[in-house]
């Protein structure tokens, strides 16, 4: 064992102020609170930063899909045989087949640029389209009443709400006695919905399929279809059988290449943030050497008496190294209760934060996602306190050494 006997009973009285049994030492506290408030802020942040990062691809994902297929022409007219081919292909868990269009929504003298996807029936379901809650009307209602699902964001720059009318307004011209002129039609809306991604919401219209294919006047064809995977990371796999399939009718787009330097970005800024954040624990560490140094100065005479009792040179540093695990150790429970009690109180962090400051913490124009969510990696948390602990024990050595290099005749001498 590391400390036991007189060495642990030596080392838990170092931890306390001299000349008192109850009270804790400063050069105890001070170095615990500094090591709780590393490993606080290191676990809280990355926390953070993994729930942004994981809910951003699921949101992405869930809305452009895993595999994406693109007609080359713009369409794909046997997309029913394309989508019943690919489908077939081991790990493919579901397909969609829309059309996908640029429009402008017009509203009482407000207009707003838009991207409409012509969706099938079955497809106007809340989990299917992996939104976050329906703000406001009957989803399921929207294809049997015709009408269209707006963004939240979309409805609300547009003042419109469930019943309301707005007009969709195509670029694509056609033809009349009088010359080429816009396409333009009114539609009721059925449903306000809550994506969760800011730019989602601000610009996404459902319509049904077969109302889309009429208004874009595309026939019994579709742009796109979207398929999901059982694993997302199979796609090197899958991607390349299912463009053999494709072959010259539609090319194959992964959910790597959506946005990519995005994703590329989170995590090297997630390696980035770990390594500055390990910093601050790094700085704590060194605040328990040096405060080990000060208790070896203010204890020289006590050293000198465990050497004339005959404590050994070992029994000396393992004293020391004893104080400063257990500092490190009390300081990792501290910061990761503290931790714990931040993510599980994260709404109610963030609005106090809000009310004080009178700053608006996340906004979801800046952050792309609506909510702010916290996501413990248990990995990250073993590694933030196996790195804590490892510095703390290096820290404890050069102390521990100069401790036990003491000579008690020089001590004693001068005490």
């Amino acid at each position: 064992m590391l400390a036991q006997g007189f060495e642990a009973t030596v080392a838990r009285r170092y931890l306390r102020r001299p000349g008192a049994k109850g009270p804790v030492s400063l050069n105890a506290v001070l170095p615990t609170v500094a090591v709780a408030i590393g490993v606080f802020v290191l676990i809280f942040v990355m926390a953070i930063m993994n729930g942004y990062r994981v809910n951003l691809l699921d949101k992405i994902l869930g809305y452009h899909g895993h595999v994406l297929v693109h007609g080359f022409q713009g369409e794909i007219s046997d997309y029913r045989t394309l989508t019943d081919e690919l489908s077939a292909v081991e790990g493919v868990v579901s397909a969609m087949p829309f059309t996908e269009a640029q429009v402008m929504l017009t509203h009482r003298g407000r207009a707003w640029g838009a991207l409409v996807r012509g969706l099938p029936n079955e497809f106007f379901d809340p989990a299917k389209l992996n939104i976050n809650n329906v703000v406001a009307g009957d989803l399921k209602a929207a294809p049997d009443l015709g009408g269209l699902v707006l963004g939240s964001e979309l409805a609300r720059n547009l003042g419109v709400t469930v019943g309301d009318e707005v007009t969709v307004i195509s670029p694509r011209t056609v033809s009349t006695p009088f010359g080429s002129t816009l396409r333009y039609l009114a539609y009721p809306v059925a449903a306000v919905v809550e994506i969760g991604v800011f730019q989602f919401d601000e610009s996404f219209v459902g319509m049904p399929l077969a109302e889309a294919q009429r208004f874009f006047r595309l026939g019994d064809t579709v742009t796109n279809i979207e398929f999901f995977l059982e694993d997302a990371d199979a796609i090197d796999i899958v991607a390349p059988e299912m463009q053999a399939i494709a072959g010259s009718r539609a090319y194959i787009r992964s959910w790597r290449s959506f946005n990519a330097a995005l994703f590329g970005i989170l995590q090297s800024e997630r390696v980035m943030m770990f390594i500055v954040l390990s910093l601050i624990v790094l700085v704590a560490v060194f605040n328990v050497g040096s405060s080990l140094f000060m208790l070896v100065k203010d204890r020289r005479a006590d050293i000198a008496v465990l050497r004339t009792m005959g404590a050994t040179n070992a029994s000396i540093r393992r004293i020391y190294v004893f104080v400063g695990l257990f500092i490190g150790i009390l300081g990792i429970v501290i910061g990761a209760i503290l931790a714990a009690l931040a993510i599980f109180f994260l709404d109610e962090l963030k609005f106090g934060v809000e009310f004080l400051l009178g700053i608006n913490v996340w906004d979801p124009s800046v952050r792309f996602l609506s909510e702010m969510s916290a996501i413990v990696d248990w990995n990250e948390t073993i590694l933030v306190v196996v790195v804590t602990m490892v510095l703390t024990f290096i820290a404890t050595i050069l102390p521990a050494r100069r401790a036990a290099k003491l000579d008690p005749v020089e001590v004693l001498r001068y005490e």
